[in-house]
């Protein structure tokens, strides 16, 4: 489990209690059956507003290695993962279905089954493939060929469904999937045309179109397109919160103002992040960028305290990381970072300091 979701796993026993309150209501079972297993404990975990994967149940295997869970219908699609031993298997719901896993204790994650839906089927199978395809993954003809087989088989005619957003999002280690400074522009431009076409008023679709906009600018820029960019577009993602004197800081305030702007989603009290501060400090001070800080610290004292010594904003979101700022964003994991160009323009997704230097 990420140092996310123990910082939110708390929650979950508040959850627990609204689950239990709520069985008599329509909801969406897991049937499982696990090989080997017996009292193995089950994990299951949720994509939840922020992006962070948030355990809501658990339970154990029987000697037959069977197990179950049911939970409330959900107000939209969602993935959910089922987890043993830090190994997952993912599994989309859109309603009341129920679906059955099958798979091994011992090669949980790995070698698996999910029926019940169609498209519960075709993520497993996704995720089958790309297990496979690991070793391959630094081989750039190879991956060219891989991402196009995944976008017709999994992607092309998903119509705006959760797996493409899934998928198009996918991080292998801290490399995305699908990269918009790349021709992959193209695949997410499809994608965030589905979105906007069949589900205009998912929480997804901003998200999307924004990076699709900044990915076909980035590559009309490479080609020396000049294109006109509609007026009512919304170029920035906002994000207002407060600092650590109680301020509101605004990131509209300061992005387009002539220097790119990092936002920087860090937990601040985490003993990987003096050294992302330091790192992220030579850019600051040689006025390379600026840099807007978000952090979802449970432990504001412990916050206030670090974030006086930065000399950039820093803003603390009170929510610990489950509101619409880290879902627009689609933050699933710290840190992750964000470069707009000098123009206002959303560029890049970065998952390290280094990446932040290569893009900018």
């Amino acid at each position: 489990m990420n140092k996310i979701a123990r910082y939110i796993a708390a929650a979950a026993s508040v959850a627990a209690i609204a689950i239990a309150g709520g069985c008599g209501e329509k909801g969406f079972k897991i049937n499982g059956e696990l090989a080997g297993s017996d009292g193995d404990k089950i994990l299951l975990e949720k994509a939840d507003f922020s992006g962070y994967w948030t355990i809501v149940d658990s339970t154990r295997t029987d000697s037959k290695g069977k197990f179950s869970f049911s939970q409330p219908q959900q107000s939209g699609p969602e993935i959910f993962r089922l987890s043993l031993d830090d190994k997952f298997i993912y599994l989309p719901v859109d309603s009341t279905e129920t679906l059955t896993v099958t798979s091994s204790k011992q090669n949980f994650g790995h070698d698996f089954n999910v029926s019940g839906t169609e498209q519960a089927s075709r993520m497993a199978q996704f995720e089958k493939d790309l297990i496979a395809f690991a070793p391959y993954f630094d081989n750039a003809d190879s991956l060219k060929n891989f991402k196009k087989h995944i976008y017709n088989n999994y992607i092309h005619d998903g119509r705006g469904n959760v797996m493409s957003y899934y998928i198009l999002t996918k991080t292998v280690g801290d490399r995305a999937l699908f990269d918009p400074s790349t021709e992959d522009f193209r695949y997410i431009v499809a994608v965030a045309n589905n979105f906007q076409q069949y589900r205009p008023d998912d929480a997804h679709t901003p998200f999307l179109l924004n990076l699709a906009r900044a990915a076909q600018r980035h590559h009309n820029d490479q080609k020396g397109i000049h294109t006109v960019i509609d007026a009512q577009e919304i170029k920035v993602l906002e994000i207002a919160l407060n600092d650590e004197n109680g301020k509101e800081q605004k990131l509209t305030d300061m992005v387009g103002k002539g220097k790119p702007v990092v936002v920087a989603f860090t937990l601040m009290r985490d003993g990987a992040t003096p050294e992302i501060n330091r790192q992220l400090a030579e850019l600051y001070k040689v006025g390379k960028v600026d840099i807007y800080n978000v952090s979802p610290d449970r432990d504001q004292y412990g916050w206030r305290e670090a974030a006086a010594n930065l000399p950039w904003i820093t803003v603390l979101d009170p929510s610990a990381g489950q509101d619409k700022v880290f879902l627009q964003y689609n933050v699933g994991q710290l840190p992750t970072f964000f470069i707009y160009n000098a123009n206002g323009e959303l560029t890049a997704r970065c998952m390290s300091v280094k990446e932040i230097r290569e893009k900018l």
